[in-house]
């Protein structure tokens, strides 16, 4: 009996010790502070991210979307500082051979691209393209290996919450349509009647609603939330009225990709009427591209822009069809490949087209053949391990959570890829980051799961760390205080008087104390609860980089009042902001000609030390500050627009000074010197002009000049050849609309008739 009373108390202590046990957390990480704090703080940081590029709007830089941009730069900084600090605490290396199968094609596909813009020669100018595409990756790849089902389920609640910003003001707006008024906002009206919310363009806008409203969908038949049939119905009537043919056509394909899995994968009850599903799907896409067919005949503008576009970019194709331009070369390198009609299209020849309306020409035209095949591949990857993670899931299951993400995630994603047909969203962070956190997403999900590593306890803090954790809460002070400085200068010149441009500075400066704040917290944190100097290290690091793409912002803030500036005739105002914003941005060519046309119209001959006019060491004067200015935008943008053009100005406008300098000479060695002069500025004025005839065969400015050269030079039949070969149009102008604008143009009559004075300028010849 003795024995088997203590065989009973041995059992029941084993029995009460493995209770214990269980309730142990399960993963070993739990034991350290700093993982935990960190593993929660990257999906909520993300999540942050999403919303601010999703709702945040700006008016008071030169570009309203340039705070989306700052915000995603700066946000993916930080994201990336806190999982190297994760990956530091953790002491690992986030490849492994379990999950590099599934990495393997993101790595093809950022190594190649980075791989063509080291032989791209223009470096300087796509830099900032390729920093955004680096960050991209980064975000790709962190959702891949670190997000699971939680993490992922706190990015789906912010995607939600997004929406709900974006569709309630976009109903407002369609509200404002029919009782204006009803939008208090400054920007109001921008698009006329269509919608753009809070994504400065309703095309934009209108490829947020497509992948958000399939998440929102999937979530719904999830949960069975009610309230998020009013979000869909907000959804799909703001997007209605974005008139965003690319965004219906998108929609109507995603529906098609979504009926298809839901039917066959996740509804047992709906599988007896798939064929009914799926001929309603088919025949909301045909209504989708006939109602986006009628709407294009009404304005026809857009589809022949983004027709001409694409064959210039076929023939970029054709011109580099392997590794294609280079990442970040299509801005650069389109221009001498444009289409004349743009020019008409566009009704400017100021403008710039920075991408292709189509992203898979794109990806042709400057990965080349190669990059264009590896982003097919990562595509391909993506679609076909998701469906065969579903395919093998039981049928007589539930779907799991993880069920429920990969089918909204890879519609959504679907959703994108349909509308980067038609449109340039996925070059822009407002769609761009969704792009890349759904691929990351959607390869977290349907690889196998791992169990989160082990992590040390933290050690106690030792002199080393205590030094560098000083030096980051110095560092993070002064680059809050600098920012608040800046930030002020910005808002400072705005004025606000209606409730919508006070709410809009509220809500400026709420963001921006917010960001900056919530940094602080994150990375003071994160390093204080790991003991490490080396996550201290890493934030320290990270600073900088804060501190120059917030650079970035406030140099478009310069470059808006330059403009301004020089909207108000105040030239001399202006050329000293244009210098600000190349300092705070001198990856922006467009920078650096502005300030150039400045002070080739300023022209200051006296020579002396300014740095505000862009001297670095000695003095100068205007005309060799703007020749410098242009010399730099050729060397790292040949193509510019109007760089051509601004340049032959620029020698055409020395050429007359020297010629009448040659006239009034009273010795012969000046007469010489001046006829010397004038003759070098004027054959480098007509060099200048014929290049840019090169890029836009159809400005009448340049046929002007050049007509003004030949009378100058009394070659009467050079003169007559320009002005015939600008009424006759150039040959690949073939519409009739076009070429009437050629044999009838006022504008360019009166400019003709105004070079009567020519008479009254000596010829450039030797007396």
């Amino acid at each position: 009996n003795k024995f088997v009373n203590i065989y009973d108390m041995a059992k029941k202590q084993i029995s009460s010790n493995n209770k214990k046990e269980k309730k142990l957390p399960n993963n070993p990480v739990m034991h350290n502070p700093a993982a935990v704090f960190l593993r929660k703080a990257l999906p909520i940081s993300t999540g942050f991210l999403m919303l601010f590029t999703s709702i945040s709007f700006f008016i008071g830089t030169y570009d309203s979307a340039q705070v989306k941009l700052t915000l995603f730069h700066m946000g993916s900084t930080i994201i990336l500082a806190l999982w190297a600090a994760l990956l530091t605490v953790e002491k690992r290396i986030p490849f492994n051979k379990k999950n590099l199968p599934f990495l393997l094609p993101f790595f093809a596909y950022l190594g190649w691209n980075l791989f063509s813009f080291l032989f791209f020669p223009y470096k300087w100018e796509a830099g900032e393209e390729c920093i955004r595409f680096i960050l991209y990756g980064g975000l790709m790849l962190m959702a891949a290996c670190e997000f699971r089902e939680k993490q992922i389920q706190t990015l789906t609640r912010f995607i939600i919450l997004s929406a709900w910003i974006s569709f309630s003001y976009g109903v407002l707006q369609v509200v404002d349509g029919f009782f204006a008024g009803a939008d208090i906002m400054p920007w109001r009206g921008f698009f006329a009647k269509r919608v753009f919310s809070t994504h400065a363009n309703p095309n934009f806008f209108g490829d947020f609603i497509v992948f958000s409203f399939f998440i929102i969908l999937v979530r719904y038949l999830q949960t069975k939330q009610k309230n998020l049939l009013l979000l869909l119905g907000m959804g799909a009537l703001s997007l209605f009225y974005t008139e965003s043919k690319g965004a219906w056509i998108a929609f109507a394909a995603t529906a098609v990709v979504f009926s298809g899995i839901y039917s066959n994968f996740f509804s047992q009850r709906l599988k007896n009427k798939r064929k009914l599903i799926n001929i309603s799907a088919v025949l909301l896409l045909i209504f989708a591209v006939a109602l986006s067919g009628w709407y294009a005949s009404k304005r026809f503008q857009s589809v022949s822009f983004r027709a001409h576009t694409w064959l210039a970019t076929a023939q970029m194709i054709i011109d580099s069809p392997v590794k294609g331009f280079g990442l970040g070369s299509f801005k650069i390198i389109y221009p001498s490949y444009r289409r004349a009609q743009i020019f008409y299209i566009e009704n400017a020849h100021n403008t710039e087209t920075q991408h292709a309306e189509n992203e898979y020409l794109e990806q042709w035209a400057t990965a080349g053949t190669v990059g264009l095949a590896i982003f097919l591949w990562l595509i391909v990857f993506i679609a076909s391990a998701t469906l065969r993670r579903l395919s093998e899931r039981p049928d007589i299951t539930p779907p799991s959570e993880k069920d429920w993400y990969l089918l909204g995630y890879s519609a959504a994603l679907s959703g994108i890829l349909v509308h980067a047909f038609f449109d340039i969203s996925v070059r822009f962070v407002s769609t761009g980051l969704f792009f890349a956190l759904f691929c990351g997403i959607l390869t977290a999900l349907f690889q196998p799961q791992e169990t989160e590593p082990v992590a040390d306890i933290p050690k106690k803090q030792n002199l080393f760390f205590l030094f560098s954790y000083l030096f980051l809460t110095a560092g993070i002070g002064f680059l809050g205080i600098l920012l608040c400085r800046r930030f002020a200068e910005v808002m400072s010149p705005l004025v606000f008087q209606t409730i919508g441009e006070i709410g809009v500075g509220i809500c400026a400066w709420l963001v921006l104390l917010f960001s900056l704040l919530g940094t602080a917290f994150l990375f003071l944190r994160s390093a204080w609860l790991s003991r490490s100097a080396c996550v201290s290290l890493i934030f320290l690091m990270a600073l900088p980089l804060l501190s120059v793409f917030y650079g970035w912002f406030q140099a478009n803030h310069y470059y808006s009042v330059a403009v301004s500036l020089l909207n108000q005739k105040n030239s001399e105002g202006a050329v000293g902001y244009f210098t600000k914003a190349i300092k705070f941005n001198p990856l922006m060519a467009e920078y650096r000609q502005f300030r150039g046309n400045v002070l080739a119209s300023t022209r200051k001959e006296n020579m002396f030390f300014s740095p505000d006019r862009g001297d670095n060491n000695s003095p100068s004067t205007d005309f060799e500050r703007a020749q410098r200015d242009y010399q730099w935008v050729l060397k790292h943008a040949p193509n510019h627009a109007l760089i051509h053009q601004n340049r032959g100005q620029l020698f055409y406008q020395d050429a007359v000074k020297n010629t009448q300098y040659h006239m009034r000479s009273k010795n012969q060695y000046e007469r010489d010197l001046y006829y010397q002069k004038a003759k070098q500025s004027m054959e480098k004025a007509k060099k200048a002009f014929e290049l840019s005839l090169k890029i836009d065969p159809v400005n009448p400015a340049t046929y002007v000049y050049l007509t003004s050269i030949a009378l100058m030079e009394r070659n009467t039949q050079q003169a007559h050849m320009w002005v015939e070969k600008y009424r006759s149009a150039p040959p690949e102008i073939t519409e009739e609309e076009f070429k009437k604008r050629h044999t009838n143009n006022p504008a360019f009559e009166q400019a003709l008739r105004g070079l009567s004075s020519m008479r009254n300028i000596p010829p450039i010849q030797k007396r």
